[in-house]
Protein backbone atom coordinates (compact mmCIF):
# COMPACT_ATOMS: atom_id res chain seq x y z
CA UNK A 1 0.00 0.00 0.00
CA UNK A 2 1.29 3.44 -0.94
CA UNK A 3 2.15 5.28 2.29
CA UNK A 4 2.52 8.83 0.96
CA UNK A 5 0.45 11.26 3.08
CA UNK A 6 -1.47 8.32 4.51
CA UNK A 7 -2.78 10.10 7.62
CA UNK A 8 -4.00 13.00 5.48
CA UNK A 9 -5.79 10.64 3.11
CA UNK A 10 -7.50 8.82 5.97
CA UNK A 11 -8.69 12.13 7.42
CA UNK A 12 -10.08 13.11 4.01
CA UNK A 13 -11.95 9.77 3.73
CA UNK A 14 -9.91 8.81 0.69
CA UNK A 15 -8.34 5.74 2.31
CA UNK A 16 -9.16 3.04 4.84
CA UNK A 17 -5.80 1.75 5.99
CA UNK A 18 -3.62 1.48 9.09
CA UNK A 19 -1.51 4.46 10.06
CA UNK A 20 0.21 5.67 13.22
CA UNK A 21 1.74 8.75 14.73
CA UNK A 22 2.08 9.82 18.36
CA UNK A 23 1.27 13.01 20.18
CA UNK A 24 4.52 14.41 21.64
CA UNK A 25 6.52 12.03 19.43
CA UNK A 26 9.14 14.80 19.02
CA UNK A 27 9.94 15.05 22.72
CA UNK A 28 12.15 14.43 25.70
CA UNK A 29 11.98 10.64 25.56
CA UNK A 30 14.10 10.56 22.39
CA UNK A 31 17.82 9.82 22.96
CA UNK A 32 19.13 12.89 21.12
CA UNK A 33 16.65 15.47 22.37
CA UNK A 34 18.71 16.74 25.30
CA UNK A 35 21.88 16.96 23.22
CA UNK A 36 20.01 19.12 20.72
CA UNK A 37 18.64 21.27 23.52
CA UNK A 38 22.08 21.58 25.16
CA UNK A 39 20.73 23.33 28.21
CA UNK A 40 18.96 26.12 26.36
CA UNK A 41 15.72 27.47 27.86
CA UNK A 42 12.73 26.27 25.86
CA UNK A 43 11.98 29.64 24.26
CA UNK A 44 15.59 29.88 23.09
CA UNK A 45 15.31 26.35 21.76
CA UNK A 46 12.36 27.13 19.49
CA UNK A 47 13.78 30.38 18.17
CA UNK A 48 15.96 28.44 15.75
CA UNK A 49 14.31 27.12 12.53
CA UNK A 50 17.04 24.48 12.21
CA UNK A 51 16.19 23.20 15.68
CA UNK A 52 12.49 23.07 14.83
CA UNK A 53 13.33 21.05 11.73
CA UNK A 54 15.72 18.67 13.49
CA UNK A 55 13.48 17.90 16.45
CA UNK A 56 10.37 17.49 14.29
CA UNK A 57 12.20 14.96 12.12
CA UNK A 58 14.07 13.25 14.96
CA UNK A 59 11.44 10.56 15.65
CA UNK A 60 11.89 9.17 12.12
CA UNK A 61 15.39 8.04 13.11
CA UNK A 62 13.81 5.62 15.58
CA UNK A 63 10.39 4.63 14.20
CA UNK A 64 8.65 5.07 10.86
CA UNK A 65 5.48 6.94 11.77
CA UNK A 66 3.11 8.11 9.04
CA UNK A 67 3.12 11.73 10.15
CA UNK A 68 5.47 14.43 11.36
CA UNK A 69 4.16 16.64 14.14
CA UNK A 70 5.63 20.12 14.24
CA UNK A 71 7.87 20.87 17.19
CA UNK A 72 6.42 24.09 18.57
CA UNK A 73 4.24 25.18 21.48
CA UNK A 74 0.53 25.94 21.69
CA UNK A 75 1.13 29.06 23.82
CA UNK A 76 3.02 31.03 21.16
CA UNK A 77 -0.12 33.06 20.27
CA UNK A 78 0.39 34.85 23.60
CA UNK A 79 3.59 36.36 22.19
CA UNK A 80 1.44 38.26 19.68
CA UNK A 81 -0.81 39.61 22.43
CA UNK A 82 1.79 41.31 24.64
CA UNK A 83 2.27 38.54 27.16
CA UNK A 84 5.48 37.05 28.52
CA UNK A 85 6.04 33.30 28.42
CA UNK A 86 8.32 31.29 30.68
CA UNK A 87 8.80 27.53 30.79
CA UNK A 88 11.45 27.30 33.48
CA UNK A 89 10.20 25.97 36.85
CA UNK A 90 6.71 25.57 35.45
CA UNK A 91 4.76 27.34 32.73
CA UNK A 92 4.07 31.01 33.33
CA UNK A 93 2.07 33.52 31.25
CA UNK A 94 2.21 37.15 32.41
CA UNK A 95 1.15 40.49 30.99
CA UNK A 96 3.83 42.59 29.31
CA UNK A 97 6.00 41.63 26.35
CA UNK A 98 9.61 41.06 27.41
CA UNK A 99 11.18 40.88 23.96
CA UNK A 100 10.39 41.67 20.36
CA UNK A 101 10.98 38.34 18.66
CA UNK A 102 8.76 36.79 15.98
CA UNK A 103 8.39 33.13 16.93
CA UNK A 104 5.89 32.69 14.10
CA UNK A 105 8.56 33.59 11.53
CA UNK A 106 10.98 31.00 12.96
CA UNK A 107 8.27 28.36 12.97
CA UNK A 108 7.33 29.17 9.39
CA UNK A 109 10.91 28.84 8.20
CA UNK A 110 11.41 25.54 10.01
CA UNK A 111 8.10 24.16 8.76
CA UNK A 112 8.91 25.02 5.15
CA UNK A 113 12.19 23.11 5.46
CA UNK A 114 10.35 20.07 6.80
CA UNK A 115 7.74 20.12 4.03
CA UNK A 116 10.47 20.33 1.40
CA UNK A 117 12.49 17.51 2.94
CA UNK A 118 9.67 15.04 3.72
CA UNK A 119 6.87 15.61 1.25
CA UNK A 120 5.97 11.92 1.62
CA UNK A 121 4.80 12.33 5.22
CA UNK A 122 1.66 14.01 6.51
CA UNK A 123 2.79 17.14 8.32
CA UNK A 124 0.63 18.00 11.32
CA UNK A 125 0.51 21.51 12.72
CA UNK A 126 -0.66 22.03 16.28
CA UNK A 127 -2.67 24.67 18.11
CA UNK A 128 -4.27 24.85 21.53
CA UNK A 129 -7.99 25.12 21.96
CA UNK A 130 -9.32 28.40 23.37
CA UNK A 131 -10.15 27.18 26.89
CA UNK A 132 -6.92 25.22 27.21
CA UNK A 133 -4.82 28.17 26.03
CA UNK A 134 -6.64 30.59 28.35
CA UNK A 135 -6.14 28.24 31.30
CA UNK A 136 -2.37 28.76 31.17
CA UNK A 137 -2.87 32.49 31.69
CA UNK A 138 -5.09 32.12 34.74
CA UNK A 139 -4.12 28.77 36.25
CA UNK A 140 -0.89 27.63 34.65
CA UNK A 141 -2.91 24.89 32.96
CA UNK A 142 -3.66 23.11 36.26
CA UNK A 143 -5.21 23.32 39.76
CA UNK A 144 -8.79 22.67 38.75
CA UNK A 145 -8.90 25.70 36.43
CA UNK A 146 -10.69 27.71 39.11
CA UNK A 147 -9.54 31.15 37.99
CA UNK A 148 -10.19 30.36 34.33
CA UNK A 149 -13.75 29.30 35.09
CA UNK A 150 -14.33 32.32 37.32
CA UNK A 151 -13.00 34.72 34.68
CA UNK A 152 -15.25 33.36 31.95
CA UNK A 153 -18.26 33.30 34.26
CA UNK A 154 -17.80 36.83 35.63
CA UNK A 155 -15.88 38.85 33.06
CA UNK A 156 -17.44 37.57 29.85
CA UNK A 157 -15.58 36.22 26.87
CA UNK A 158 -13.85 39.23 25.28
CA UNK A 159 -10.37 37.94 26.15
CA UNK A 160 -11.36 34.42 25.10
CA UNK A 161 -12.44 35.79 21.71
CA UNK A 162 -9.17 37.73 21.32
CA UNK A 163 -7.11 34.64 22.11
CA UNK A 164 -9.31 32.51 19.85
CA UNK A 165 -8.73 34.77 16.87
CA UNK A 166 -4.96 34.73 17.43
CA UNK A 167 -4.95 30.92 17.64
CA UNK A 168 -6.74 30.86 14.28
CA UNK A 169 -3.93 33.03 12.85
CA UNK A 170 -1.40 30.62 14.35
CA UNK A 171 -3.13 27.74 12.54
CA UNK A 172 -3.27 29.74 9.31
CA UNK A 173 0.48 30.42 9.49
CA UNK A 174 1.25 26.72 9.84
CA UNK A 175 -0.91 25.78 6.86
CA UNK A 176 0.68 28.51 4.72
CA UNK A 177 4.09 27.15 5.69
CA UNK A 178 3.40 23.54 4.75
CA UNK A 179 1.19 21.81 7.33
CA UNK A 180 -1.18 19.25 5.77
CA UNK A 181 -3.48 19.13 8.80
CA UNK A 182 -4.08 20.90 12.09
CA UNK A 183 -4.54 19.14 15.42
CA UNK A 184 -6.41 21.16 18.02
CA UNK A 185 -5.37 20.38 21.58
CA UNK A 186 -8.26 21.55 23.72
CA UNK A 187 -6.88 19.10 26.22
CA UNK A 188 -8.32 20.57 29.41
CA UNK A 189 -11.85 21.39 28.30
CA UNK A 190 -13.01 18.17 29.95
CA UNK A 191 -12.58 19.93 33.30
CA UNK A 192 -15.80 21.91 32.83
CA UNK A 193 -19.32 20.61 33.31
CA UNK A 194 -21.75 20.14 30.45
CA UNK A 195 -23.83 23.07 31.72
CA UNK A 196 -20.75 25.32 31.97
CA UNK A 197 -19.62 24.35 28.48
CA UNK A 198 -23.03 25.13 27.03
CA UNK A 199 -23.28 28.51 28.80
CA UNK A 200 -19.73 29.87 28.47
CA UNK A 201 -17.80 27.94 25.81
CA UNK A 202 -20.05 26.34 23.21
CA UNK A 203 -20.57 29.32 20.89
CA UNK A 204 -16.88 30.23 20.87
CA UNK A 205 -15.76 26.61 20.43
CA UNK A 206 -17.99 26.14 17.39
CA UNK A 207 -16.77 29.44 15.92
CA UNK A 208 -13.15 28.43 16.52
CA UNK A 209 -13.29 25.00 14.89
CA UNK A 210 -15.31 26.34 11.97
CA UNK A 211 -12.71 29.07 11.31
CA UNK A 212 -9.81 26.62 11.51
CA UNK A 213 -11.66 24.36 9.07
CA UNK A 214 -12.10 27.28 6.68
CA UNK A 215 -8.32 27.47 6.32
CA UNK A 216 -8.76 24.48 4.05
CA UNK A 217 -7.03 21.53 5.71
CA UNK A 218 -8.44 18.63 7.74
CA UNK A 219 -8.76 19.20 11.49
CA UNK A 220 -8.20 16.76 14.36
CA UNK A 221 -9.87 17.65 17.68
CA UNK A 222 -8.37 16.28 20.88
CA UNK A 223 -9.58 16.67 24.44
CA UNK A 224 -8.92 14.62 27.55
CA UNK A 225 -11.46 13.35 30.07
CA UNK A 226 -14.31 14.88 28.11
CA UNK A 227 -16.67 11.97 27.45
CA UNK A 228 -19.41 13.83 29.36
CA UNK A 229 -19.16 16.55 26.67
CA UNK A 230 -19.23 14.33 23.60
CA UNK A 231 -22.87 15.10 22.86
CA UNK A 232 -21.74 18.73 22.42
CA UNK A 233 -18.25 18.22 20.99
CA UNK A 234 -19.48 15.92 18.24
CA UNK A 235 -21.31 18.92 16.82
CA UNK A 236 -17.97 20.57 16.05
CA UNK A 237 -16.90 20.50 12.42
CA UNK A 238 -13.83 18.39 13.04
CA UNK A 239 -12.70 15.83 10.47
CA UNK A 240 -11.14 13.53 13.07
CA UNK A 241 -11.87 13.07 16.76
CA UNK A 242 -8.91 12.00 18.88
CA UNK A 243 -10.15 9.95 21.83
CA UNK A 244 -8.32 9.61 25.13
CA UNK A 245 -7.68 6.22 26.73
CA UNK A 246 -10.61 6.30 29.15
CA UNK A 247 -13.23 5.26 26.60
CA UNK A 248 -13.07 2.20 24.38
CA UNK A 249 -13.44 3.01 20.71
CA UNK A 250 -16.32 0.52 20.59
CA UNK A 251 -18.22 2.69 23.07
CA UNK A 252 -17.42 5.84 21.11
CA UNK A 253 -18.78 4.19 17.96
CA UNK A 254 -22.21 4.09 19.56
CA UNK A 255 -22.01 7.87 19.80
CA UNK A 256 -20.65 8.49 16.31
CA UNK A 257 -20.99 5.67 13.83
CA UNK A 258 -19.53 7.57 10.88
CA UNK A 259 -16.60 9.34 12.56
CA UNK A 260 -12.94 9.20 11.66
CA UNK A 261 -11.23 8.47 14.98
CA UNK A 262 -7.72 8.74 16.34
CA UNK A 263 -6.26 6.92 19.32
CA UNK A 264 -6.34 5.62 21.84
CA UNK A 265 -3.76 3.50 23.75
CA UNK A 266 -3.19 4.39 27.38
CA UNK A 267 0.24 6.11 27.42
CA UNK A 268 0.84 4.79 30.93
CA UNK A 269 0.99 1.26 29.54
CA UNK A 270 4.19 1.99 27.62
CA UNK A 271 6.25 0.39 30.38
CA UNK A 272 4.54 -3.00 30.04
CA UNK A 273 6.02 -6.07 28.36
CA UNK A 274 6.21 -6.26 24.58
CA UNK A 275 3.58 -8.98 24.23
CA UNK A 276 1.13 -6.93 26.24
CA UNK A 277 1.72 -3.86 24.07
CA UNK A 278 1.34 -5.84 20.85
CA UNK A 279 -1.94 -7.35 22.01
CA UNK A 280 -3.23 -3.97 23.21
CA UNK A 281 -2.31 -2.38 19.88
CA UNK A 282 -4.16 -5.09 17.98
CA UNK A 283 -7.20 -4.76 20.26
CA UNK A 284 -7.44 -1.07 19.44
CA UNK A 285 -6.90 -1.71 15.74
CA UNK A 286 -9.70 -4.30 15.84
CA UNK A 287 -12.03 -1.63 17.19
CA UNK A 288 -10.72 1.06 14.86
CA UNK A 289 -11.45 -0.93 11.73
CA UNK A 290 -15.17 -0.59 12.44
CA UNK A 291 -15.02 3.16 11.78
CA UNK A 292 -14.96 5.05 8.51
CA UNK A 293 -11.28 5.64 9.27
CA UNK A 294 -8.85 5.14 12.16
CA UNK A 295 -5.46 6.71 12.87
CA UNK A 296 -3.57 4.90 15.60
CA UNK A 297 -2.22 7.10 18.39
CA UNK A 298 -1.99 7.21 22.15
CA UNK A 299 -4.82 8.61 24.23
CA UNK A 300 -2.47 11.45 25.23
CA UNK A 301 1.15 12.41 24.56
CA UNK A 302 4.20 10.18 24.90
CA UNK A 303 5.47 10.62 28.49
CA UNK A 304 9.11 11.67 29.04
CA UNK A 305 9.98 8.36 30.73
CA UNK A 306 8.90 6.21 27.77
CA UNK A 307 11.35 3.93 25.94
CA UNK A 308 11.42 4.76 22.22
CA UNK A 309 11.74 1.03 21.46
CA UNK A 310 8.19 0.55 22.72
CA UNK A 311 6.94 3.21 20.30
CA UNK A 312 8.84 1.49 17.50
CA UNK A 313 7.22 -1.84 18.42
CA UNK A 314 3.74 -0.33 18.36
CA UNK A 315 4.40 1.38 15.02
CA UNK A 316 5.60 -1.87 13.45
CA UNK A 317 2.55 -3.69 14.84
CA UNK A 318 0.22 -1.13 13.27
CA UNK A 319 1.91 -1.41 9.90
CA UNK A 320 1.86 -5.23 9.91
CA UNK A 321 -1.77 -5.50 11.02
CA UNK A 322 -4.12 -6.95 8.43
CA UNK A 323 -7.49 -5.28 8.25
Amino acid sequence: MERTKKVLRIAKRELQENAAWFMRQAGRFLPEYESLKIGRPFLEFIKDPDTIEKVSLLPLKYFDTDAIVIFTDILLPFTKLDYQLSYENGISVKEGRSEDFDYYASLSTGLKKISEERSDKTIIGVVGGPFTTLSYLYDGGKNGYRRSKEALATEGNSLLKTITDEIIEFARLQVRSGADMIQIFDSWIGNVSEAYYEKHLSVNENYFVEKVKEIGKPVIFFSEGSSHLYSKLLGLKSDVFSIDWRMDLSDFKRLCDDCIVQGNMDPYLLGTEDNYLVNETRRILDQGREFSGHIFNLGHGVPPWADWKKIALITDTVHSYER
